[in-house]
């Protein structure tokens, strides 16, 4: 029972990594399964059919090459603006209705009004949707109805009960759709990837942002070892030993030493939590060098215990925010800066 209770940091990123695997997961298994239910093969491919009384009610889309068809005399737009005109056909006793693009049938001649379509077509061939009668395929129905002097029970007795709807048909929406859910799926995939990798070499977790693989697998060592040697502060899920900065939220890991920090400050974001507004709170820290680390999601106690806590180390750490503070804290990286530089020089030189 001698380990009871330490804090391991390679076992608290593993956990991360494995709740990090799970939203990755549902979104592939959404996706895959949008790439099963909707049909984007028959879309990018529709089935080539001859005559209209060939369109079946499981067809999806369609490429359809139909005989003759009569106009109803009635008109849609789509949303966007584009017109379609309804067409019938008959044979026997049964009566089919396809919308097609106003113009695959636009009429010619000088005398004809304007957007006029032809009174028949024979051997059209169009895309469409299959689609079950919709509001605007009932009402143009009832009026075609009374046109016949007919009700709307007996012109729907003898229809097929389908349109082949060109006005549905849209490949670039539907495309569109598809390109987004590759890219999520692939999105998935990369971040899944990650965390088995991290899940499987801690070592490889961005711990900090500003060092590099080799250098973040030495501080997590060195941090582990403060962290066993008991001496620390803890605020939450916050330590902060005598060299650094860890912080072990669910969320994330960050380590930070201290030693590379000039300025640390808190920052207050507005944030929406269970019906009520409330501000989070992101930690600053400017390093030495100019770089930038946030450790995000902090109440406003929190924050200020850390640093609190920062400021009372043995590290010279400018805490807070404002304009003289800013003003200092630039003043003092471009001082290093110009020392390092004219001490590059002195070598070259010599």
């Amino acid at each position: 029972m001698e380990n009871e209770g330490r804090i391991v940091i390679l076992d608290h990123i593993k956990n991360i990594c494995k709740r990090r695997c799970i939203l990755p997961g549902i979104v592939i298994i959404i996706m895959i399964a949008l790439l099963f239910i909707v049909p984007f093969g028959s879309l990018l491919n529709p089935k080539d059919v001859k005559g209209i009384f060939n369109v079946k009610p499981s067809d999806s889309f369609v490429e359809v090459s139909t005989g003759k068809m009569n106009y109803t005399g009635y008109d849609v737009k789509n949303g966007m603006g584009t017109e379609f005109s309804y067409y019938y056909s008959l044979k026997g006793d049964k009566c089919a209705f396809a919308l097609i693009p106003k113009n695959l049938v636009k009429a010619s001649g000088k005398s004809l009004p304007e957007g006029s379509v032809k009174e028949s077509i024979n051997n059209l061939t169009f895309k469409a949707k299959v689609i079950k009668p919709n509001a605007p395929y009932k009402k143009m129905v009832s009026m075609f109805a009374k046109d016949l002097n007919w009700t709307d029970e007996g012109l729907n007795s003898i229809s097929t009960g389908l349109v082949v709807s060109s006005a549905n048909y849209h490949p670039y929406r539907y495309i569109f759709c598809l390109v987004v859910i590759i890219l999520l799926i692939l999105a998935a995939v990369a971040r899944l990837v990650a965390s088995i990798k991290r899940f499987r070499d801690p070592y490889l977790f961005p711990v900090n942002t500003y060092l590099s693989n080799d250098e973040s697998e030495e501080l997590i060592d060195e941090a582990q070892e403060e962290l066993d040697s008991e001496n620390y502060l803890q605020i939450n899920a916050t330590y902060i030993t005598e060299n650094y900065y860890i912080d072990l939220d669910t969320s994330g890991a960050f380590i930070i030493p201290l030693k590379d920090v000039i300025w640390v400050f808190r920052l207050g974001r507005r944030g929406v939590d269970i019906g009520k507004h409330s501000l989070t709170y992101t930690i600053n820290f400017i390093t030495r060098d100019g770089e930038i680390m946030k450790v995000p999601r902090k109440s406003s106690d929190e924050a200020m215990a850390i640093i609190k806590s920062i400021k009372a180390t043995e590290y010279d750490i400018i805490t807070g925010h404002s304009d003289e503070k800013r003003q200092r804290v630039i003043e003092i990286i471009q001082g290093q800066n110009t020392k390092e530089t004219e001490s590059t020089e002195e070598k070259t030189e010599e």
